[in-house]
């Protein structure tokens, strides 16, 4: 009898969620961001798969879509890869103060909109710092967490205006390595290669937006985490070949099929820093909550999170995803955790630009004319100290 009781109440209970999501609906998923950087903005356009399918999302091709801003002017994107939509960055750069729409018509001629996106403000940090430290991460040999010395960087935000600071940072880490080799012309001749090579991490383990705390008031930002890296000398990385042109001594990477162990020359710190609207930091922060969400009760399900993307030909008819319009300020660093300054590692303030490639390799020949050293590689000069 008692266990027909509790058995009762363990059924009545209990209810499945279900989205009342129809499988085979055709469902547009949207991802676009504009900026205040004169660049090649992007729109991607995607048809959600069903939640029983295991193939990949389908372009979605043969769109019409342009950004219209509040003076009534209008940006077309075309089409460069099969759902990828690029504006011209010659005529269309995103400007803080000004509001911004997404619009989009498929093939099949049906209209979405976004929700208007203002842009505000370009913020750098006031300050940017490190401090050893240890973290748990990722072993890139057995893939478990082990406990790893190295320095956490951290960022101070001084608020410039009485509107509250929301932002959103992203903090990727470029790792240089190069080697050297021989390349035999003949029996007697030989070309002396230097492979400049790179391998680029994110060092956010999650969307790193600033914390709540900081939104009951205008205050600045102080000692917010921006990521942390390890101190080991070398980096397990792609292992790079030549591809020589005869014709005019130049040489080519190509990657090979395994990896090798590299002394690390540099480590570069770029952060991006994103002023952020209140509807875009509130779609960030829903999404850092399903990502940290771990199966209870309660937790955030994808169904759950909202967009700023509608249909306008049926306004009953779903969608996924989001449009945004974020001013950025960029900063990079050489982090140098060698040359200690009060027992602790220091950035050094650099000029340079984040890779084309998250991953690459190009090679210089020194006794040809033809130089092929990496815009962005940092060997010496043009640094200078960050204020510690």
């Amino acid at each position: 009898m008692i266990f027909m009781i509790i058995s009762g109440l363990m059924t009545s209970c209990s209810k499945v969620y279900d989205p009342q999501i129809d499988t085979a609906e055709k469902i547009l998923v949207v991802d676009g961001r504009i900026t205040n950087k004169t660049d090649a903005y992007h729109v991607v356009l995607s048809y959600a798969r069903s939640f029983t399918s295991n193939e990949n999302s389908t372009p979605s091709v043969g769109a019409n879509v342009y950004v219209t801003d509040d003076l009534e002017n209008s940006f077309k994107f075309n089409e460069r890869g099969k759902g990828d939509y690029v504006s011209d960055s010659l005529q269309f750069t995103g400007q803080p103060g000004h509001t911004y729409r997404v619009h989009i018509i498929t093939s099949d001629g049906i209209e979405y909109e976004s929700d208007p996106q203002k842009m505000f403000p370009e913020v750098s940090p006031d300050k940017v710092y490190t401090e050893f430290d240890n973290e748990k991460i990722l072993s890139g040999v057995t893939g478990l967490k082990v406990n790893t010395h190295g320095a956490s960087i951290f960022m101070d935000i001084r608020n410039q205006s009485d509107t509250v600071p929301r932002f959103r940072i992203v903090s990727n880490l470029v790792l240089q390595y190069y080697s050297q080799g021989n390349f035999q012309l003949d029996w007697d001749h030989f070309l002396l290669l230097q492979y400049y090579c790179w391998q680029t991490v994110n060092i956010n383990s999650n969307f790193n937006i600033t914390d709540e705390d900081y939104l009951s008031n205008s205050a600045s930002i102080k000692n917010h985490p921006a990521g942390f890296l390890d101190d080991n000398n070398n980096v397990i990385a792609i292992e790079y070949y030549s591809k020589i042109n005869m014709d005019d001594t130049t040489a080519t990477a190509y990657s090979g099929n395994w990896h090798n162990t590299y002394l690390i020359h540099h480590r570069i710190l770029y952060l991006s820093q994103y002023t952020l609207n209140r509807e875009t930091y509130i779609y960030y922060k829903s999404l850092y909550g399903q990502i940290q969400s771990e199966g209870k009760l309660f937790d955030p399900v994808a169904a759950q999170l909202n967009g700023n993307i509608k249909c306008i030909t049926d306004p009953e008819k779903k969608t996924i995803g989001f449009f945004e319009a974020s001013a950025v300020s960029y900063s990079e660093y050489i982090v140098d955790l060698r040359n200690l300054v009060n027992s602790q590692p220091v950035l050094i303030k650099t000029q340079c630009i984040l890779p084309p490639e998250p991953d690459g390799c190009q090679i210089d020949i020194p006794s040809s004319k033809h130089h092929n050293i990496p815009a962005f590689w940092i060997s010496t000069g043009n640094t200078t100290k960050s204020n510690l």
